[in-house]
């Protein structure tokens, strides 16, 4: 057995006390860590598809070695992960830096969304992926603002994604309801999911599902302006709160964005999977009294994109109370 530990974190408190324990932890165990380039290697879970251990941190001292997998006799044991193989990977620390070899898994190992064909030299920042499992590896001599970077992305990231996560939102949208309310400012949230998900998962498989929320999420993060929040509340469920932004205007980048994603097919494993995503976009009103009744209203309006035979936006009227396409006359 290697040497090595684990921390589960409290995301709630860290959150709460400003990750001031995380930090002495840390700095805690920094001061017992030998000179720079023997120093520990840190390993953090950040994705599992039942959402089991986020947070919890895996130490590789120099010298040591972990194993990562199904079997119960694995220092990272997985059992109830069934992407993973019963040996699936090893870590390595090797002094003056950690390789990641993958041991003839069936599923193989990923750095940074590329399978590896053996083993690869990590550097600090890496992701790796281990089945369904994702971790982030960091190895710097000032491992506490690694470390304190890395608790941040988990309390507000989403894992699988790296865009913002539904805890995320929530504060955003609280706080630009509030100020749209104040101002009397526009204020638009779309809401989208993809078409037929369990489609995707049970015919390519959940690792495939997993890449398509992956490059979906590529896909539309790089079409948005950086004051608009895009974020991942759901298993395939996101929204995008548009500040500054008119119920048309959503509309309108609702139905760019359903183009975008359905002009080309997710290639994966060398199947081209098809995939459309519904819309709905709904504008802040003065009867709204909180950010969940506009959710509410966008979801109304999603649903009405889903009666309308999916990949469709659909914007809600507030007036009439209904799902409109806006190339279609408002009810009167």
């Amino acid at each position: 057995m290697s040497d090595s530990s684990t921390d589960s974190i409290d995301l709630a408190h860290l959150r709460e006390s400003g990750h001031t324990q995380a930090w002495q932890a840390v700095s805690a165990e920094r001061r017992k860590m030998p000179a720079v380039g023997e120093t520990e290697a840190n390993v953090i879970l950040i994705a599992h598809p039942e959402n089991r251990m986020l947070g919890t941190r895996f130490r590789l001292r120099p010298g040591s070695v972990i194993e990562i997998g199904r079997s119960p006799s694995s220092e990272i044991s997985l059992p109830e992960v069934l992407s993973i193989s019963r040996a699936h990977a090893r870590l390595e620390h090797q002094g003056s830096h950690v390789v990641l070899e993958d041991l003839g898994s069936t599923n193989g190992t990923y750095v940074n969304d590329r399978l590896i064909q053996k083993t690869q030299q990590l550097r600090s920042g890496d992701r790796f992926q281990v089945g369904a499992v994702h971790f982030k590896f960091l190895h710097e001599a000032d491992v506490e603002n690694a470390y304190h970077l890395a608790i941040y992305d988990l309390v507000a990231r989403d894992g699988l994604t790296e865009i913002f996560n539904k805890r995320k939102y929530e504060e955003e949208v609280e706080r630009e309801v509030a100020r749209a309310a104040r101002y009397a400012r526009p204020l638009t949230l779309v809401l989208f999911d993809i078409d037929d998900f369990k489609v995707v998962n049970d015919t390519y498989g959940h690792l495939c599902g997993d890449y398509v929320l992956k490059q979906l999420a590529d896909r539309v993060r790089i079409s948005l302006r950086q004051e608009q929040v895009f974020a991942r509340v759901g298993g395939e469920e996101f929204v995008i709160l548009c500040p500054e932004t008119n119920g048309e205007n959503g509309y309108l980048l609702a139905e760019k964005l359903r183009d975008l994603i359905a002009a080309e097919p997710v290639e994966y494993a060398g199947f081209q999977v098809p995939v459309t995503c519904s819309f709905g976009a709904a504008e802040l009103t003065p009867d709204m009294s909180s950010s969940r009744a506009l959710y509410a209203a966008a979801d109304r309006a999603l649903y009405g994109a889903k009666q309308a035979g999916r990949n469709a936006v659909r914007l809600h009227n507030a007036l009439a109370d209904v799902e409109i396409d806006v190339d279609t006359p408002a009810p009167t």
